[in-house]
Parts: C-alpha cells; sequence; structure tokens
C-alpha cells in the first residue's frame, strides 16, 4: 500500500509538472529564433509642410491593411500612407473643432481598419475619424474620478470588443472607455507594485490573446495584463544594457509572433522581446544620420508582415523602417 501511495504521488508530482509546463508554453511561445538582427531598411518622409512631410511626428500606427497613420504632431494633422510609403491623404488643421488638432500626442487603429483615433494633450480628448478622416465623434476625460480634471492621458489602444484603453500619466492609471466615449472604468494606482504605475505611456495590444502591453516609463519596466486587467509579469530595470530601460519609454508594440518592441527614446534604440520578456535584438543610436534616431517617440509593427517595423523619429522628423531577420 505504502509502495502505490508513493507511485501514486510521483505520478501526480509529474502531472502537475507537464501542466505547468504546457501552460508556460502556450503563454509566452513565439517563432523568433535566438539569433535576430534588426535592420535598416529606409525612411518616410523628410522636414517640411508638404505632403509627405513632417514637422515633428509624434505617433503612428499600421492597420490592418498595412496602410501607415502617422501623428504629425507639429503640422497638426495625420498623414495616411500605403504599406510602400507612398501618401495617400491627410486631415487636420490647428483648433479645437471637430477634426482639428492641438497637442496631437498618439494615434491608433482598431484591429479591423475601420476606425482611426486621435489623442490631444492640449484639447484635452479623443477623436474618431473613420479611415479616409471622416469626423465620427470625441469625448473628453471628466468625470473619471481619480484626479480627474489632471488626467493627462499619452496613449491609446483599441482592442477587439472595442474597448478603449489610455495611459494616463498624470492619474497613474489606466482608463478604458467603450468606443463611442462612454466611460467604463480605471486600472491600476500609483506605485512600483505589480499592477501600479508610474508615468504609464505607451499601450499595445496582442492580436493574439487580447493581452496588454504597457510602458511603466518612470519605473522602468513593461507591465503585461491579461484581458481581465489581471497582471500577468512585467520585465526591465534602468539602464541602457540590454533588457533595460530609461525613465523615458514612451512606444511599444506587439507582432502576430509574439515579439515585442520598445522605444526607448534617451537611449535611442529599439529593444525586441519575446512575450515572456526575453530580450531578443537590438538597433539605435542616437543621432541625425540615416540609420540614427534623435528622440524617436512611438513604434508600430506591420501586421501582415512581423518585419516590417516603423518608428517615429521625432526630432529628425521622419519615420525609420526597419526589418528583422533570423
Amino acid at each position: 500500500m505504502a509502495a502505490f501511495k508513493k507511485v501514486l504521488t510521483y505520478l501526480v508530482i509529474v502531472a502537475l509538472f507537464e501542466v505547468v509546463v504546457s501552460q508556460n508554453i502556450a503563454c509566452c511561445s513565439n517563432v523568433y529564433s535566438q539569433e535576430l538582427v534588426i535592420k535598416h531598411e529606409g525612411q518616410i518622409g523628410s522636414k517640411g509642410t508638404a505632403e509627405g512631410q513632417f514637422k515633428s511626428p509624434h505617433s503612428l500606427a499600421v492597420d490592418r491593411f498595412g496602410n501607415i497613420y502617422v501623428g504629425d504632431t507639429g503640422n497638426k494633422r495625420i498623414q495616411k500612407f500605403s504599406p510602400n510609403g507612398t501618401f495617400l491623404l491627410s486631415w487636420g488643421s490647428a483648433g479645437s473643432g471637430n477634426g482639428q488638432f492641438m497637442g496631437l500626442h498618439d494615434v491608433a487603429v482598431d484591429p479591423a481598419g475601420k476606425f482611426v483615433y486621435s489623442l490631444e494633450t492640449n484639447n484635452h480628448r479623443v477623436q474618431k475619424f473613420d479611415s479616409t478622416g471622416n469626423f465620427i465623434t470625441k469625448w473628453g476625460f471628466n468625470g473619471t474620478g481619480g484626479r480627474d480634471a489632471q488626467r493627462s492621458p499619452h496613449q491609446l489602444a483599441i482592442n477587439l470588443d472595442g474597448i478603449v484603453y489610455l495611459t494616463d500619466r498624470n492619474g497613474n492609471q489606466i482608463l478604458k472607455f467603450n468606443d463611442n466615449g462612454t466611460f467604463i472604468g480605471t486600472i491600476g494606482s500609483k506605485g512600483d507594485k505589480p499592477g501600479q504605475f508610474e508615468g504609464p505611456h505607451g499601450i499595445a495590444i496582442d492580436p493574439n490573446n487580447d493581452n496588454v502591453y504597457l510602458t511603466d516609463m518612470k519605473n522602468s519596466r513593461v507591465q503585461v495584463l491579461d484581458s481581465n486587467d489581471t497582471f500577468v509579469r512585467e520585465w526591465g530595470s534602468l539602464g541602457n544594457g540590454t533588457g533595460e530601460f530609461s525613465i523615458t519609454a514612451p512606444g511599444i508594440s506587439v507582432d502576430s509572433a509574439n515579439g515585442v518592441y520598445v522605444i526607448d527614446k534617451i537611449n535611442a534604440k529599439v529593444q525586441l522581446f519575446d512575450t515572456a520578456g526575453n530580450y531578443l535584438a537590438g538597433w539605435g543610436s542616437p543621432g541625425k544620420g540615416s540609420e540614427q534616431l534623435n528622440n524617436p517617440e512611438d513604434i508600430a509593427v506591420d501586421g501582415n508582415n512581423k518585419s516590417r517595423i516603423y518608428v517615429t523619429d521625432t526630432r529628425n522628423s521622419r519615420i525609420q523602417i526597419l526589418g528583422v531577420e533570423g
């Protein structure tokens, strides 16, 4: 009988181990090898006010068809480009009316590629457009509790259910709205514990599991939440080395192969991780050269081509195009 109990105990332990391993694999598997190289492939635009030119572009997004939307902050407009970088159209001007912008800080596209959302720090609002720039609706941040009047959302992302997430740097929370502007609630509080934030900025939602990835800037880390807003994992620390971040890591993007890209403004570089936070590759250095970055602010990945990455090279007033090999 004692021998039978020992065998049974052993089998239970083995079974539990297999469950844990299988859960970890399902959680954080990726198709990338461990020998990756990020390479520079070109750029879109240059400094100016003409079509296809930029003045301090601050944000960008890529829709499911590969079209690129750029928040051309200095020119107070959104520009749209084809997957090959050809200018298609633009909309916007200075002001606080519908379709106008002041402090254009972020632009995002819903997963279906139907709607474009903008976030303005000066006008304190979100605007919603169709993919050709026609105004649909708008909303502000009043009535959301917390620091209310001092809310300062900096980026936004939309999940498959049309829920809009905003990173609020002043309130150190994530705000949630329906896509018509109805306030749902908040996530997190100020602090450095799991699920807490200090200056949250970048946000991305993966296309596979609806997990939310955030750059918790002043804590120099990435945090991951599941679709129920529950903390899953974190990685990163303060520094300039592999897997480290400055206190200004404003942009993050997740591709269809479970690659997580983080842009670091002060360190002027891109780092690629798997969804478990393991470092895979990096690129970038400070400067104005053709393959350098000057205060980059945002990053986006083409959902149809995981090896095509776009970065807003803000102070150089251009979009850098990168590719992944390996």
